[in-house]
């Protein structure tokens, strides 16, 4: 074995191969090296015989199965995922039991040539695995080249665009290399019949088959392809125009909203939310950002914020901000942008209490979305988390001694920010990860931030509590950045 694997996915075919499970690398094998570097996904097909032992291995090294949304699944095919936690690498291993595939959003077809892959499967000494017989898996792409065809190709191929291109084109160079025309033709004609076996070495001398060396070839399958159709022709094209739309509306939602759009997997057995905290310095949103990228590629994954930062405000209090900033410019220049009128008693000005109102509404907003997309099997990141113990520090609630106290204005106020907090706290974090720095390290990062404050934010974060079903994990956000962010995706990955 000469090319670097990681290790969670060497284990598992180890583990296969002692048991004698039968398995299969059944496409894409051109790029086994990005496969096993968990750049690409590992599609293995298996003997659905050995779905015993193969849960039992894939749970004893670490895999964890996921589940996509409702309408977007494909039977016969289970997700999961692996963690490499020396790299920090997460693997996306497609399990198949039976070949469904075919268009795009929709996989329309079953071919049921699942035993041919497994019986002539070949062994790979590179990576010491087994993957399919070059001739059926360069038949079975062309196959799936001539199910992915849409009436629009034809007009596409005439404009310049060729149906053909980058990954497929690479692996038919690839698999043509490796193929002899008549053992291609002699393992074609029992799969789609002797008249398209035999057009085969023609289609190949292209390098690039056309749409319409594709269609004809298409044509001359037998069984034809309608017979391993899963839906109707007017079903598939139902259902395939759904799953466009719906992934074309979930990918502009969350641009929207700010959130990673890459993966739509959940865990079977609920959500997870995870809380980042640390003085100011610690490095919160950095850790945060690159948690979310790497998580979000495999799972679905939702970012929140838990502060008063301006990057966060929504529209009424960046309006606030935007006034505030006009009024200090404006005292800096000797004339007031607007007038400054004291509050009597001592108790916050009309403009606090509509800056903290603002602040509890936009909280409450948050808190309720992260516990909806907690709830549907999602990981919530929340940058920073409001609490409750130490009022006016590290997040906390601003008006609390005003609750039972002075003017009616300022004690409704007061109880709407606590609710605010009430609603945040039926949703404690699952995993809290504390990014712990000394004051000294935070002055040098951030030497803007006054000392005292800097004290108080390393002294409170090291005393709040969570409950008893709050996963607690320290780390020194004094180590370089790279080991952090590693050992933060190992306790995000244990949570999980």
């Amino acid at each position: 074995m000469s090319t670097p694997q990681l290790a969670v996915l060497r284990a598992l075919f180890d583990r296969l191969h002692a048991e004698d499970v039968r398995y299969c690398h059944w496409k894409s094998n051109e790029h086994l090296a990005a496969s096993f570097a968990g750049a690409t996904d590992v599609d293995v097909l298996f003997d659905r015989r050995a779905i015993i032992p193969l849960t039992r291995a894939l749970g004893d090294i670490g895999f964890k199965r996921f589940v996509v949304k409702p309408g977007r699944g494909y039977p016969g095919i289970e997700d999961y995922v692996g963690f490499d936690r020396a790299t920090g690498t997460l693997t996306h291993l497609h399990v198949h039991y039976q070949l469904t595939l075919g268009e795009k959003f929709l996989k329309g077809h079953r071919l049921p040539w699942e035993e041919r892959y497994l019986s002539s499967r070949v062994w790979n000494r590179e990576f010491e695995i087994y993957t399919a017989d070059p001739h059926l898996e360069l038949t079975a792409l062309l196959v799936r080249a001539v199910m992915k065809l849409r009436w629009r190709d034809s007009f596409k191929e005439t404009f310049g665009s060729p149906f053909i291109t980058g990954g497929m084109r690479r692996e038919l160079a690839w698999l043509r290399e490796r193929v002899t025309d008549d053992r291609l033709v002699e393992t074609a004609r029992d799969l789609v019949g002797e008249p398209a076996a035999r057009l085969l070495p023609a289609l190949l001398a292209e390098g690039r088959p056309s749409v319409r060396r594709l269609r004809a070839f298409g044509t001359r399958i037998n069984p034809a392809l309608d017979e391993y159709r899963l839906y109707t022709s007017n079903a598939a094209g139902l259902h395939m125009l759904g799953r466009e739309l719906s992934i074309v509306w979930w990918k502009l939602r969350n641009w929207y909203v700010g959130a990673p759009t890459q993966s739509t997997r959940t865990a079977p057995q609920g959500g997870l939310t995870v809380a980042l905290l640390g003085p100011d310095g610690a490095g919160k949103s950095t850790v945060t950002g690159a948690i979310a990228s790497w998580l979000a590629r495999e799972v679905a994954v939702v970012t929140t914020y838990g502060g008063s930062g301006k990057g966060s405000a929504a529209l009424p209090r960046r309006a606030m901000q935007t006034v505030a900033a006009l009024w200090r410019r404006g005292s800096r220049s000797g004339q007031a942008a607007v007038p400054v009128v004291p509050s009597e008693g001592g108790h916050p000005s009309l403009a606090r209490l509509a800056w903290i109102l603002s602040l509890s509404r936009e909280r409450l907003r948050r808190a309720r979305a992260a516990r909806r997309a907690k709830g549907l099997g999602m990981v919530v990141l929340s940058d920073r988390f409001p609490q409750s113990q130490f009022p006016g520090w590290n997040d906390g609630p601003r008006l609390t001694q005003w609750i039972e106290a002075g003017p009616w204005l300022v004690r409704r106020a007061a109880r709407r920010e606590r609710d605010a907090f009430i609603a945040v706290e039926l949703s404690p974090p699952d995993l809290v990860i504390k990014l712990n720095i000394t004051p000294e390290a935070a002055l040098t990062r951030k030497p803007e931030t006054p000392v005292d404050q800097v004290h108080r934010g390393v002294d409170l974060l090291r005393r709040l509590k969570f409950p008893p079903t709050t996963r607690v994990v320290d780390l020194n956000a004094e180590e370089p950045l790279e080991a952090v962010v590693l050992l933060a995706k190992q306790a995000v990955w244990d949570a999980l």
